[in-house]
């Protein structure tokens, strides 16, 4: 019994502990990931990111906060992204508009687990009473 409270423990607390990150890159609230690829950009200026790769939010994380001041950017969900003297182009696709920077997890609630608490009240309460029974 106290071996695997010390497996869970330790379970979650390296869960906890290495899932948080922060990516930079292009934000698109509605698919909540940040894209991180630059498009191919010949003598433009504005920020334009392809569709792949992307960063998703890991266990236990809601949402997403910026670093800093976000400034506007366009992702091409299409084949590939070009920018040529301010003219985007997007073959295949269609323009996603979001918000550039660097962009950090935020943890979620704790309200929003405590059927997990719940549950382990429970397997501790069947274990206790078990325990009893036996003796």
């Amino acid at each position: 019994m106290k071996s695997f409270c010390l497996l869970v423990l330790i379970f979650l607390t390296y869960e906890c502990s290495f899932a948080q990150g922060s990516a930079s890159g292009c934000f698109i609230p509605y698919y909540n990931r940040v894209y991180t690829s630059n498009a191919l950009e010949v003598l433009g200026s504005s920020q334009l990111f392809n569709n792949s790769p992307s960063v998703g939010l890991s266990t236990n994380y809601c949402s997403w906060t910026p670093s800093a001041t976000a400034s506007s950017c366009v992702i091409c969900d299409g084949t590939l992204g070009l920018d040529v003297l301010g003219a985007r182009v997007c073959l295949l696709g269609s323009f996603r508009y979001g918000s550039a920077g660097t962009f950090t997890m935020v943890e979620c609630d704790l309200d929003d687990h405590t059927w997990l608490f719940g549950a382990a009240a429970g397997l501790f309460g069947i274990l206790i009473i078990r325990k009893r029974n036996k003796l």
